[in-house]
This record gives structure tokens, C-alpha cells and sequence, in this order.
């Protein structure tokens, strides 16, 4: 584990963006084995003459030359002095007290207090999306919850309006003036997205407004001041000075840390100036590289802003003509001077990737951009913190128009690389062998955080629901793109996908049920192959499943469901149950569906289940349990099979066929009671509520007994157990195919449940063999998975269904949880169901819709089977039904 920073160091090394540097120089930055980079990042503003400036270092060296004190407090810092002074002639209007801190986040905590100090009051008014810094009272002045909820913030006394919003700010002051300290803008929101107001005059009115009603004004210039918009300062073309003005970032030259604020002469209050310091503010050494920095910005009436400007302009030009040429890519580019931003579509409207969707959906859209930018095209940038979409260019204020040429060729590439749908080309830099090896060293994902502090009340109708690779052709499904990896890439692919850990993977717009009840939400993913959830992966896997869980809870939904191997890894979702959202594992209308579906088809071909021999394979899961049971109702014969590889499964097949014989002796008689069902009734005492062990070799003998052949068995050998089979259920939890089709004998069906597949893909045409997938549910709406989707638009998965079914009905309680799924929680299901409108999909295998000719061909294959063998086994009819 790194020390610094463990979290960042893996975000880092997962995204390609772990350069070990070993110099910069001006624009450039140059790693260990030499190759340059031209940065057009400048540490988010901080470097405005670029890595290690001459002219800085030589003021440093200076104050090591003469000996002076870097820190005299209580004492005079002459340095420190002459910076004030500067600091105050150069500020616009009468701004002139100044006050030094060491970093932005510091002085908007003095401004803070300046202005309560100043006022009397307490409250401070801030904008939504705007960004101020990271400790508790800048950020609580940050307008963005992601920053706060976790560190108890924001502190009492805060208030937000909308930028660039005059009415608002007008009615806040007006209603709310008397308990307003100040009220704290950026001329540019930076981090909410390089967001520009949209009236020109917005600050000179941001500044009326407040004096208007006593409200001190305070501009946040800590990432617009000294140069950065191609003025020294961006308010300084205001009719009125604010009442504070904030730098920070360039002022330290890009060698030193260190801000200021400064202030009206008759906003100073004397109790602030006494009591507010800090250990390393007004040190000499600071004070000496910010005053050269202002040297540099002022030499030869500020050459440099001025260039900035001109050269703001071309990079806007250029930049739009790249917007031009790639609408589909790019949605805006705005700012001013050298600081810009490029917003690029929402990657999952497109619809053409998974791996674009779930980047953009977690916030992680532009850093992969920006890690292709630096690994492939050789140009540092960045995400801004506040807008997924949005990647800043901050290049320093040295920058020419060939630096900015070379910046916007390779943002050319990339759109190139975007507009064609190339995603492989977007990642193969992650995946090389080197890289590979250097993950392979490193640590599997596992969170490492405590409760979420605030949790949103669940949103009615709102869902998650958790999916994963059930086989790697899912990969190329989802990312067609892909398929140009190389074996090797695609494996590494796999493995790199790990580091990133669970996430949102797409939005499911939902629709209206029958009953009126809306639903929408979101689809999540966990990045994992059947394969890499069992054995030694199981924990690592349960640790995804609860924080996509947690993932779940704060997006305020009120239903998580679990799909495929998530559910069988978690014992039906118990194990990642009570963390703040109901969970369902999705079986029981995953198996109503199947078995209606079973039923179903049965009778299409002519086959009465009360007559016929039932098959369940893997009848000790929680969806073979369950469908046993429901089996049990209408079947002539029940068998039920175990997984040979597994020394417990006799003892664990013993256990269900208990429940089926306990079940079938409670249940009142039904006109459609199988064979099975009649024989416990006859020849079996009711059972008591709980169950009696062994009730299922009573029964076994009262059949001998009576000489009668006995209905019910359980037996690890499949193949013996499929020769006499009709109808068949597969619902195993293997990761391949445990049944050939071709094997089975004429007129045989058979429902697979699994995912992936139980059954093996085949040509059956000439076999008289129907196979469809089960567990498949058609929606009272159209469901669209974007790239993930496999089914058509009117069918979803069984689990799914059961996630967006139970979000309608506003059930609170878990469902579906564990081995032992009810009969009463699947009759109550199904009559769920059928209020919202959800129905067993129509037969389809691999994709491929079952038509009538292929329900024909089977229902002749089984009359012909019965005339050859003479069988005198009552079948229902021998043609399809109408």
C-alpha cells in the first residue's frame, strides 16, 4: 500500500497516470526514460510561468543569499510588507488592506470571518456548483453536496442561489439581508465547469446588489486573478470595487504556496486583524516568490496578459472549429484567456459502449481521456471537479500558439478516436503488458470507508439493479470495439476493469404499470466473470456487491436487485442485506416466469405436467428449491438432481425432497393436482407446520407398501435421470453448459433458467428437442439496456423484473432473500405481477424467437415417440394447442 495517499495512488496507477517525472521545464514535463509532455494543466492554475521559472528560483535563491529570516512573527516580514503594498496598488479601486494566508481554501476561511467579523453576522451566501476549497468553512461555501455530506459539512449558516441568477440573488438579499454577512461568487466558475455568467455586467451588478442592501461582496480571484482570463484581474474592469477580492494559486510564481485577501480599507475590522493569524502566513520566503511573480506580470506593461489574451482568443477559435467538426463528440467549449473548457457529450447517449457509459455515469469519463491524452498523445489535462463532462485547459501564461496548436491536435485525435467509436484505441494504453504487470503487483479492490453519513429518502418507483459479465462474449456485445484487442489485451482488459470496482453502468428510463405506478432507474455493474466471483474471489466480490449496494442507497432507491452469480455469491442477497435500501435477489418471479413458461410450452406441445416425468436440475439452488416446489403441484413424476461434484448434495437433495412431500401433504386438492401431488394426499398423513425429516422416505415406503411406483427421487446422475424426462427446468449456478440437447430423447422441453446458460448452444431442428431460456419476463413497458441489452425491448430478465416490479408496488421489506424461497412469496409475487402487468416472456433461445413450427415439430417428434415405444402414458393431446 502507498503511504501517501493510498486512494489517490490507486486512482492514479488505474488510470495510466503515475508518471514518475523526473524534471519540468517551462510547458514541459519529462519522465524517467525521457519522453516530454507539454502541460496544459499548470497544477490547475498554479504555474502560470510553468515548471520551475528561473526568475522565481533567483528571488528565492536571494533570500537564501542574504540570510534573511524566512519567519520573524511576532516581528515585521519587510518581504511580506512589500507585498501588500504592491498587492494593494494594484488592485482595482480602493481595495488596500491586505492580509496573507498560505493556501485559496485559507483565505476564503479568513474572508469568512472578516465579513462576520465586520457585519455582525453569521450567514454566508454562496453559489450552487461554485468552488472555494476543502476545509469546513470553504467548503461549506462550495455548493456542491458530494464535497460536504461526508465530513459533517456544511456548517451551519450557509445559503445558495443559482450563478449568474441576478433575480435570485436579489430576492435572497432582500427577504434575508439582515442575517447576510457576504456573499461569495467566482467571476468564472472553474470547478462547476469553466462556467461563465451569461450578462456581461454580472459582477459590477453582483457588487450593486450587495451595497444595495449592506451585504459585503466577496470575489473569489484565487484561480481567475493574475493574468489566467488575460486581465490581472478579472473584476478589474468593475464600475465599484468588491468588498474583498481573494488570489491565491499563480501568486507563489508555481514555487511556493501562499493567498491573500484584500480588502476595502472601511470593510477592516480591528478584532479580525488581531485575532486572525497563522504560523507560516507573511513568511519572507513566500512574499519574495509572489513579488517576483508580480514582476513578471507587470514587466513591460503586462506583455504577458496581454499575449494571454490574444492567445485566449486563437485557443477559443480553434477549439470551436474542433466543435464544429465533431458534434457528436463535443457539446461546448467556453472561458476566457487561458482558461478554457471543453464539454464532450454524455458517452452513454451514444448508446455504443458499456465501457463509455460506465465511465461517464461514475465520473470517470474525462479522466480516461485525459490518461489517453497524456499515455498516447503526450498533453496533460484534467477533469474539472464539479462537471463529469467537462475537461479544463489551463495551460502557464507562457504558452505560444505553438504550444496551443499541439494541445488542440491531440484533443483532435481524440475526438477522431470518439467519433469512430474506437474505444479499443481509447484503452489499449491501460492494457499493455508493462502496465499489467504493474497491476498485477498491486492490491484487488476493496472499499475502504465507513457509513455514509446522510442517506436520501428512497424515491418511490426508483431502482438499482446489479448485472456482470456472465461470459466474455458479453464483452464484445457490449463494446463491440473490443474485438480488435488482442487475446492477451482482452485479458488484461478484464483484469484492469477489477481495479476500477462497481459503478452505475446505465439509466433505465422504466415506464407506467397497469396500476398507474412509475419506475425508473439504473442499471450497475460489477466488473466480473462467474469465474472471478467463487473460491478465492467470493469476498472480493461480496465487498463490490455491498458498496454497489451503499452506491444504491445514496441514489435514493427504494429496490436493489441482484442478477446472475451477484445473488449466488451473497446466498440470495443475504449477505449484503441492511445497508439502507432493500435488497431482492430477483428469484421468485425469476422462477414463476420459468415455470409458467414451462407450463406453458408444455401445453403448446400436448404434454399434461400431471402425467409427465418433471426433471429439475440443480434443485438445491434457491430457484431450483422453489420451482420444485412449484413443480411438485402438477407433476406425474419429480426428479430432482444435485451436482455430482459436490460430496453434500445427496444430503442437501434429501432436504428439498423432504419439503416437496411435506409441502404437497399440506396443500388443499386442486383440480389441476399432478399424479405426484394425488399419491402424497392418498397415501401420506398431513404434515404439522414444521418439517419432519425423512417424511420423504415415509412416503417412499407407503408407495412400496401399496404397491405403487414411487413419483418423487433425487440422484446426482443426470443422464440417467434425463432418459425418461418430459419437461425439464436447468437452474444451476455452473459457469458452463452441464447439458447437451442432443442427448435427450424426442419430445422433450426444457426451460434454462441460469445465466450464463446451463444448455448447450445446438442445431435441433432434426431432434424433436424444443430449449428455450426461462426466467425471462415481458414488462407492462419497453425496457432499454443501451449496449448491455441482449434481449429485445419487451422482454427483461426474471431479476430484473422482480427489482422494477417491486419498486412499483413500494415494497419496503427485502425479498427473495436466501436458499429457502417461499410458495407463498412466489403465488403473492405472481399476483403482483399480474395487477402491474408483467408476463413470462414468449419462448426464445439464444436469441432466436421459438415459432409455431417449432412447437409442431416437437408436439410430431413426441407422437411418433409414443407410437414406437407403445407407450400407454396418458398425454393430454398430441397436437399443439390453438
Amino acid at each position: 500500500m502507498n503511504g501517501l495517499n493510498p486512494t489517490r495512488a490507486s486512482l492514479l496507477e488505474t488510470f495510466g497516470l503515475d508518471l514518475e517525472l523526473s524534471h519540468g521545464t517551462g510547458c514541459q514535463l519529462i519522465d524517467d526514460g525521457g519522453r516530454r509532455y507539454l502541460d496544459f494543466l499548470s497544477q490547475y492554475g498554479a504555474l502560470p510561468f510553468g515548471h520551475n521559472p528561473s526568475e522565481i528560483w533567483y528571488a528565492l535563491h536571494k533570500q537564501q543569499s542574504l540570510f534573511r529570516p524566512a519567519m520573524v512573527q511576532p516581528l515585521r516580514a519587510l518581504e511580506a510588507e512589500r507585498l501588500a503594498d504592491r498587492l494593494a496598488s494594484i488592485a482595482p479601486h480602493d481595495l488596500g488592506v491586505v492580509t496573507l494566508a498560505n493556501s485559496g481554501a485559507e483565505a476564503v476561511e479568513a474572508a469568512i470571518k472578516l465579513a462576520r467579523a465586520r457585519t455582525g453576522r453569521d450567514h454566508i451566501l454562496s453559489t450552487r456548483n461554485g468552488f472555494h476549497g476543502k476545509t469546513m468553512g470553504a467548503l461549506s461555501a462550495t455548493g456542491k453536496p458530494m464535497y460536504q455530506k461526508d465530513f459533517g459539512g456544511p456548517a451551519r449558516g450557509f445559503d445558495y442561489i443559482d450563478f449568474g441568477d441576478l433575480e435570485a440573488l436579489e430576492a435572497e438579499l432582500s427577504a434575508n439581508h439582515e442575517r447576510i454577512a457576504a456573499f461569495i461568487v467566482e467571476p468564472i466558475q472553474g470547478e462547476g465547469g469553466v462556467v461563465c455568467p451569461t450578462e456581461r455586467g454580472y459582477l459590477d451588478a453582483v457588487i450593486a446588489l450587495c451595497r444595495k442592501y449592506g451585504v459585503l461582496s466577496i470575489i473569489d480571484e484565487i484561480q481567475t486573478g493574475l493574468g489566467r482570463t488575460g486581465r490581472l484581474f478579472a473584476c478589474e474592469d468593475c464600475n465599484e470595487a468588491p468588498d474583498m477580492l481573494l488570489l491565491g494559486k499563480a501568486l507563489g510564481g508555481g514555487l511556493m504556496p501562499i493567498s491573500a485577501v484584500i480588502v476595502r480599507p472601511e470593510v477592516w475590522d480591528d478584532r479580525f486583524g488581531f485575532l486572525h493569524s497563522s504560523t507560516f502566513a507573511n513568511n519572507n520566503l513566500a512574499c519574495a516568490a509572489a513579488n517576483a511573480t508580480l514582476d513578471l506580470l507587470l514587466t513591460d506593461d503586462r506583455a504577458m496578459i496581454k499575449a494571454v489574451a490574444q492567445n485566449g482568443q486563437y485557443f477559443q477559435d480553434q477549439l470551436e472549429d474542433l466543435e464544429q467538426r465533431f458534434p457528436e463528440v463535443l457539446s461546448g467549449v467556453r472561458g476566457r484567456g487561458y482558461m478554457r473548457g471543453v464539454e464532450f457529450q454524455k458517452p452513454f447517449e451514444r448508446g455504443d459502449s458499456a465501457s463509455m457509459a460506465f465511465c461517464g455515469l461514475n465520473g470517470g469519463f474525462i479522466g480516461l481521456l485525459s490518461s489517453y491524452l497524456l499515455n498516447v498523445e503526450g498533453v496533460l489535462t484534467a477533469p474539472v471537479f464539479n462537471d463529469a463532462t467537462v475537461m479544463r485547459l489551463q495551460p502557464p501564461l507562457i504558452a505560444g500558439r505553438a504550444e496551443i496548436d499541439q494541445c488542440v491536435n491531440a484533443l483532435e485525435a481524440t475526438c477522431d478516436v470518439l467519433d469512430r467509436g474506437d474505444y479499443r484505441t481509447l484503452m489499449r494504453h491501460l492494457v499493455t503488458p508493462k502496465r499489467h504487470a504493474k497491476l498485477a503487483e498491486t492490491e484487488p479492490y476493496v472499499p475502504q470507508q465507513g457509513p455514509a453519513r446522510t442517506v436520501p429518502k428512497p424515491t418511490p418507483g426508483r431502482f438499482c439493479f446489479l448485472i456482470h459479465y456472465t461470459q466474455e462474449e458479453d464483452l464484445l456485445r457490449s463494446d463491440p470495439s473490443f474485438a480488435d484487442f488482442t487475446p492477451e489485451e482482452r485479458a488484461n482488459w478484464m483484469e484492469w476493469v477489477k481495479k476500477v470496482g462497481p459503478g452505475f453502468a446505465w439509466p433505465v428510463s422504466g415506464g407506467t404499470s397497469h396500476t398507474g405506478a412509475k419506475a425508473d432507474g439504473m442499471i450497475m455493474s460489477v466488473p466480473l466473470l462467474p469465474k472471478d466471483m467463487i473460491g478465492k474471489g467470493r469476498k472480493d466480490a461480496r465487498n463490490m456487491i455491498k458498496a454497489s449496494a451503499d452506491m444504491a442507497a445514496e441514489f435514493g432507491a427504494n429496490r436493489f436487485g441482484l442478477g446472475a452469480f451477484t445473488s449466488i455469491v451473497t446466498n440470495g442477497g443475504a449477505a449484503v442485506s441492511g445497508r439502507g435500501v432493500p435488497i431482492t435477489s430477483g428469484n421468485t418471479l425469476t422462477t414463476v416466469s420459468g415455470v409458467t413458461a414451462l407450463e406453458r410450452a408444455a401445453q403448446r406441445v400436448g404434454i399434461d405436467p400431471a402425467s409427465a416425468h418433471v426433471v429439475v436440475v440443480g434443485a438445491t439452488g434457491a430457484i431450483g428449491r422453489l420451482a420444485s416446489l412449484m413443480l411438485a403441484r402438477r407433476a406425474g413424476q419429480l426428479t430432482l438432481v444435485g451436482n455430482a461434484g459436490n460430496r453434500q448434495a445427496q444430503q442437501f437433495l434429501d432436504r428439498v425432497t423432504d419439503e416437496v412431500v411435506h409441502t404437497l401433504s399440506k396443500e388443499s386438492p386442486t383440480l389441476r393436482a399432478g399424479g405426484l401431488s394425488a399419491a402424497v394426499k392418498t397415501l401420506l398423513p398431513q404434515q404439522g407446520t414444521e418439517l419432519t425429516r425423512g417424511v420423504a422416505e415415509d412416503f417412499t415406503r407407503a408407495c412400496v407398501e401399496n404397491g405403487r411406483p414411487v413419483p418423487i427421487s433425487a440422484t446426482t446422475d443426470l443422464n440417467s435421470a434425463l432418459e425418461t424426462a418430459d419437461l425439464v427446468l436447468v437452474a444451476t449456478s455452473s459457469e458452463v453448459t452441464v447439458l447437451d440437447p442432443t442427448d435427450l430423447r424426442p419430445g422433450t422441453i426444457v426451460c434454462d433458467v441460469a445465466r450464463p446458460p446451463n444448455v448447450a448452444q445446438a442445431d435441433l431442428s432434426e431432434k424433436g428437442v424444443l430449449v428455450f431460456d426461462g426466467g425471462l419476463v415481458s414488462p407492462p413497458f419497453p425496457v432499454n439496456l443501451g449496449p448491455f441489452q441482449n434481449l429485445p425491448d419487451d422482454l427483461c430478465w426474471g431479476c430484473l423484473g422482480e427489482t422494477m416490479l417491486l419498486a412499483l408496488e413500494g415494497e419496503t421489506d427485502d425479498y427473495s432473500l436466501g436458499r429457502d424461497l417461499s410458495l407463498a412469496d412466489a403465488d403473492r409475487i405472481s399476483e403482483m405481477a399480474r395487477r402491474h402487468g408483467f408476463e413470462p416472456a414468449e419462448p426464445q433461445w439464444y436469441g432466436q424467437s421459438l415459432e409455431d413450427a417449432d412447437f409442431a415439430r416437437v408436439a410430431e417428434a413426441l407422437m411418433q415417440r409414443q407410437i414406437s415405444e407403445g407407450s400407454t402414458k396418458s398425454i393430454a393431446t398430441l397436437q399443439p394447442a390453438e
